[in-house]
């Protein structure tokens, strides 16, 4: 009786044993298995080349690099930009919406052209979806050359690619003479997918003091290129000094980056006291300037102005903590030119207790007493 019971416990436990054993066999096989790739994200910017391998002049790419010459895709109908940027496309891809900034040749008529994507790469594949675009609405005109912005969102459903089909994906320009023009002074390009109104209104992806939404839909410039012009000044320099961000030949006088500030208050104090400092900084074109201040102790004030330049500004600051620090300034004009740093060290010492002779005396003949006190002193 006992031998059968310890049976049928040895029993059921072999076979449990059994069926976690079969059960982890699909996934032990699965540790041997690595999936190593990374899918390229198809959203961003592509320039509109003209760099067809068949060097027929109406096709070109798209591909997120620049153009270092002048180059141009025309036809008398239509043009084709297949997608040709390399990398690793795996997963399904989807367009909700496609920015255009093109540069277009300029006619004496009014024209107006059809622009939109195929998913199709076939020469001759029409529009899947269109928009239409009039030359006599233009940003910009450079050299017989107009600026076009335009934007138009996709039905994603069949702007859909799976894997490798992203290749399939072509911009089209429709109607009499397109003329599309790509040069490192006024290049043509579009971004897919580009992000909602709120969140370009926080980026500022080139650091050109630019939100990237005024960028786009108000100066009408590269989000991502500080010069989009590419005449060595910035585009938030040309905007403020007036002239056009978009057009490199538009005359722009150098601005002259503001003298180093000098700094003038107390080179000692105590903890906790609030202390004035004065900073002054002149700009050779007498342009307005704003000033960044660092204390040493991690707390900043972040470009407060504007100022006449000259102008004397006076600011306080405390110091929580004993130490020397070392206060920082510079200066930024009103075209972004920014000074080199003026410094000011400053020595915080910890308050000193001193005592007279009599009680230090009286100390001497206690020494657990005047330990106590010089770790207090």
């Amino acid at each position: 009786m006992f031998n059968n019971h310890i049976f049928r416990k040895g029993l059921v436990f072999g076979v449990l044993i059994l069926f976690i054993g079969l059960s982890t066999i699909p996934l032990t096989e699965g540790l041997g298995e690595v999936i190593n790739y990374i899918d390229t994200v198809i959203d961003g910017l592509y320039y509109l080349r003209d760099d067809d391998p068949l060097n027929w002049e109406d096709v070109g790419s798209l591909k997120k690099d620049s153009p270092i010459e002048n180059e141009t895709t025309r036809c008398g109908m239509f043009v084709n930009f297949h997608f040709n940027q390399s990398g690793i496309y795996t997963r399904e891809s989807k367009i909700f919406n496609i920015y255009y900034h093109l540069w277009q040749k300029s006619f004496i008529q009014e024209l107006e052209y059809e622009v939109g994507y195929s998913t199709s790469s076939e020469h001759a594949a029409g529009f899947n979806e269109s928009i239409w675009i009039d030359t006599n609405d233009y940003i910009s005109e450079v050299y017989d050359f107009r600026l076009i912005q335009a934007m138009q969102y996709t039905n994603p459903y069949i702007a859909t690619f799976k894997g490798n089909d992203i290749y399939n994906f072509t911009i089209k320009i429709f109607g009499p003479n397109p003329y599309v023009l790509c040069n490192p002074n006024q290049y043509s390009f579009v971004i897919l997918n580009l992000e909602d109104n709120d969140t370009l209104q926080n980026y500022d992806r080139d650091d050109d003091f630019l939100a990237d939404y005024d960028e786009l839909f108000v100066y009408f410039t590269n989000p991502f290129d500080r010069d989009t012009d590419n005449d060595g000044y910035s585009d938030y320099s040309e905007i403020v000094y007036g002239t056009d961000p978009n057009n490199y030949y538009d005359p722009y006088e150098p601005n002259t980056h503001p003298d180093i500030p000098t700094i003038q208050g107390p080179l000692q104090g105590k903890p906790g006291i609030r202390y004035e400092y004065r900073f002054s900084s002149s700009d050779p074109d007498e342009n307005e300037v704003y000033y960044y201040i660092e204390w040493g102790d991690n707390q900043n004030e972040n470009w407060i102005g504007q100022y006449s330049s000259g102008k004397e500004i006076a600011i306080s600051h405390i110091w929580d903590e004993n130490g020397i620090y070392t206060i920082k300034a510079k200066a930024r004009d009103i075209n972004g030119a920014e000074s080199d740093w003026g410094i000011l060290k400053v020595n915080i010492p910890r308050n000193v207790v001193h005592y007279n002779t009599l009680f230090l005396r009286f100390l001497d003949q206690f020494p657990i007493l005047k330990r106590i006190f010089s770790l207090i002193k």
